[in-house]
C-alpha cells in the first residue's frame, strides 16, 4: 500500500511517499520497507512522480518505466503535463495488460462467483480456492501515479492522477492545478485529522440509521471542522507532506491493522525557480543499516 502525498503551491510542487509497498506472493502479499515511490522523470527535469499500490510488475520494474518514458520525452518533446501523464499512461497500460496476474485476474472475472450453497457447483464458475484469489488480487493489483510539474515556457505548476484497475478499462488521467493537498494509498488517517471524518466513517454514519439528516447535511457538518490554511510558503508546504506521511505511519504502527505504511519518508520539490531536487532521500545501504545504532 503506501500514503502518497502531492502538494501543489504557487512556489512549487512537493511530492512526498513512505517506502513500504506491497507485492503479491503465493500466500497473500509480501511487504518491503525500502522501496523507492518518488521518482524524477529523466534527468535535469522539471518533472516527476509518486506511485501508491501495487509495488511492481514481476520482471519490469517501475523504475525502467520511467526511464523509458524519460527518453521518450527527450526524444520528442511534451507540450504539457496532460501530454505527458497520457503517454506514461499509454506506456503502463500495456505492460499491466501483459502482467500475468492481470491475466489471471481477468480469467477469474470471466468465471462465475463461488456459490458455497450451491450442490452440485457450477462446474464454470470459480471454485473457493479461486474465489479467494480472485477477491485478493482484484484490490491488490490497483495501482496509481500522480505526475507533477511543470513544462517550459509555463511555470505553472500541475498534477495529473491515474489509477489502473485490472478490472476497468484504460485510465484516462486527472488533471490538477489547484493550490492544495492530495494523497492516496491509505488517505483516512489525514482524512480524519484534518477534515474530521474519512469516507468509512461518514458511510457508517449514514447507514447507522441513527442519522436523520440527508448525506449533505453530514457533509455540511464535517465541513464546520475541517482544519483549514493560508498559502503555505514551499518549506511549510514540505513540512505539511512530512507530517501527512509520518503521522500515517504512526497511526498505522499503533493500530491493529496491517502494517502497510512504513519505512523511511521521501520528499522531492520542483520550485517554479529551479528543477527537481531532493529534500530527503535514503541512501542506497539503508536496507542494510535497518536497526543499526549507536550506544
Amino acid at each position: 500500500m503506501t500514503i502518497a502525498v502531492c502538494y501543489l503551491s504557487p512556489e512549487g510542487i512537493v511530492l512526498g511517499a513512505d517506502s513500504t509497498s506491497s507485492v503479491p506472493c503465493g500466500t497473500g502479499m509480501h511487504y518491503f520497507d525500502f522501496t523507492q515511490k518518488v521518482f524524477e522523470i529523466g534527468e535535469g527535469s522539471t518533472l516527476a512522480l509518486i506511485t501508491w499500490g501495487l509495488g511492481g510488475l514481476g520482471p519490469v520494474s517501475y523504475r525502467t518505466i520511467l526511464a523509458r518514458l524519460g527518453d521518450d520525452l527527450a526524444a520528442n518533446k511534451p507540450i504539457s503535463v496532460a501530454e505527458v501523464a497520457q503517454r506514461f499512461t499509454d506506456m503502463f497500460w500495456a505492460e499491466y495488460c501483459a502482467f500475468d496476474l492481470t491475466q489471471r485476474v481477468i480469467a477469474l472475472s470471466a468465471k462465475g462467483p463461488y456459490d458455497p450453497a450451491a450442490n452440485p457447483q457450477n462446474p464454470v464458475a470459480r471454485t473457493k480456492l479461486e474465489e479467494d484469489e480472485f477477491t485478493n488480487l482484484r484490490t491488490s493489483l490497483v495501482v496509481g501515479f500522480c505526475i507533477a510539474g511543470y513544462l517550459l515556457p509555463s511555470r505553472t505548476p500541475e498534477a495529473a492522477s491515474i489509477t489502473f484497475d485490472p478490472l476497468a478499462p484504460k485510465p484516462v488521467p486527472t488533471l490538477n492545478k489547484m493550490e492544495g493537498s492530495q494523497w492516496w494509498g491509505v488517505p483516512n488517517i489525514i482524512s480524519r485529522l484534518i477534515f474530521g471524518a474519512d469516507a468509512n466513517l461518514k458511510q457508517a454514519i449514514l447507514s447507522s440509521g441513527k442519522w436523520n439528516g440527508t448525506q449533505a447535511d453530514l457533509e455540511d457538518v464535517v465541513q464546520q471542522q475541517q482544519f483549514s490554511h493560508a498559502t503555505l510558503p514551499i518549506r511549510d508546504a514540505i513540512d505539511y507532506v512530512y507530517s501527512c506521511i509520518h503521522c500515517t505511519i504512526k497511526a498505522m504502527k499503533f493500530s491493529s491493522m496491517a502494517q502497510v505504511c512504513g519505512g523511511p519518508i521521501e520528499i522531492a520539490v520542483i520550485t517554479t525557480d529551479r528543477k527537481f531536487r531532493w529534500v530527503r532521500h535514503k541512501p542506497w545501504d539503508a536496507a542494510i543499516t535497518d536497526g543499526e545504532y549507536n550506544d
